[in-house]
């Protein structure tokens, strides 16, 4: 495919598996998160194939950090196809503490924090790739989102508010940036274990194919996503709950 990829949040099991899903593919892929030490072993992987991966350490909370990625792959490969936007996935289980509260119980200081990294990283994120993409008159921006930002729940008022918030920001870029024929979608993964996750009876009987879903073919659903042309302003549910 020989896409120039974004990928933030890669140490992340979304992320990195996104990441090799693009290399797979043949694309060449910068490899992004605020955590960089998983980053040495991923970029190893998909240089092993097909793609070319590189790596950079951003916050995605910090305007100039996303400003300096965004640079990097320009500078590497002269241009930008695809900015997919996990960052905020490996920075909520570090703040797991922070947003698994009940909303009486929030302090400024927790709801701000899963703000900046879900709603305000992304916006970010966006406003960087779409400077390149503008100029190229092309260019896909997909979003990871989350069901729960249409559905709410127990003890994630921050973190469902702060998803909810980036359907109107995808909505809102899809409709700005669509006169540059660049393409932002929103990707719902539905339920997927991470490393320390437990799988209760109840998740699976509440699915309607009695099992949690794959990265794997959430990150096969990105790059398949990548490739259309006339898909924009989405929000795209890959979930097997009712």
């Amino acid at each position: 495919m020989d896409k120039v990829v974004i990928v933030t949040g890669a140490a992340g099991i979304l992320g990195s598996a996104i990441a090799q899903a693009f290399g797979q593919a043949g694309d060449r892929v910068l490899v992004s998160d605020i955590n960089d030490a998983p980053l040495a072993e991923l970029i190893a992987q998909i240089n092993q194939g097909p793609g070319t991966a590189i790596a950079c350490q951003a916050d995605i909370r910090n305007n100039d950090q996303v400003e300096g990625m965004v640079r990097l792959a320009l500078r590497k490969w002269n241009k930008l196809d695809v900015i997919a936007c996990v960052g905020g996935q490996g920075l909520n289980r570090i703040s797991k503490e922070k947003k698994n509260k009940l909303l009486i119980d929030h302090t400024d200081e927790d709801w701000d924090l899963v703000m900046e990294t879900n709603l305000k990283g992304t916006f970010h994120c966006i406003k960087a790739a779409a400077k390149p993409m503008i100029a190229q008159k092309d260019g896909h921006i997909i979003i990871m989102g989350s069901n729960l930002g249409s559905t709410g729940g127990n003890k994630v008022s921050s973190y469902s508010t702060a998803k909810a918030g980036l359907y109107g920001l995808m909505k809102s870029a899809a409709n700005e940036l669509g006169g540059y024929n660049i393409k932002v979608n929103v990707v719902n993964p539905g339920r997927v274990l991470h490393p320390g996750d437990i799988v209760k009876e109840r998740n699976i009987q509440e699915s309607n194919l009695k099992r949690i879903n794959d990265a794997s073919e959430v990150a096969g659903f990105y790059v398949y996503l990548a490739g259309m042309r006339n898909i924009s302003g989405q929000i795209f549910n890959l979930d097997n709950r009712n």
